[in-house]
């Protein structure tokens, strides 16, 4: 049976709310993907990169102290760690696993979404560029352009009688 006072424990506790709190960031990054909201997803981002850097720092933490234990500091050395560990302990890394799985679904969402909005973005800036390269009916002097090639004609029609 494992101790609640055992520093892994109390590490995948908060490694456990660190990760719901990543899960959190990343719906609402999903709802401002929904909303368009640039400035949302501004702040949302700088708040993710900070969580990222956490959640990496309590991942490389939690391997320090499996070692510490004794344990091979890797998924084989956590697994072991769990047998030991009785129900408590393999409850909140079962919680832990799963809060995981949502939060990696809800990245994999969040990229597609991002991927379609940057497709729409791309179709509609190729429309719009597409249209500032086309030939101008009239020329800087307001007479018009290009109507008749090598005629002659398409010239200095405007202001004649």
């Amino acid at each position: 049976m494992i101790d609640h006072a055992n520093p892994l424990f109390a590490h995948l506790q908060a490694e456990t709310l660190a990760i719901s709190q990543f899960h959190d960031t990343l719906q609402a990054e999903q709802q401002a993907l929904v909303d368009n909201d640039v400035n949302a997803l501004t702040a949302l981002s700088q708040t993710k990169l900070k969580q990222v850097e956490t959640l990496n720092h309590l991942a490389a933490e939690r391997m320090r102290q499996l070692a510490a234990l004794g344990f091979n500091a890797n998924e084989s050395g956590m697994e072991q760690w769990l047998t030991t560990a009785g129900d408590s302990g393999q409850k909140v890394w079962k919680e832990l696993l799963a809060i995981a799985m949502e939060a990696n679904n809800c990245n994999q969402i969040n990229g597609t979404l991002i991927q379609k909005n940057l497709l729409h973005h791309q179709k509609a800036l190729t429309v719009l560029m597409a249209a500032a390269n086309q030939v101008s009916l009239y020329g800087a002097d307001g007479q018009p352009q290009g109507l008749y090639p090598g005629s002659g004609a398409s010239r200095g029609i405007i202001g004649k009688a």
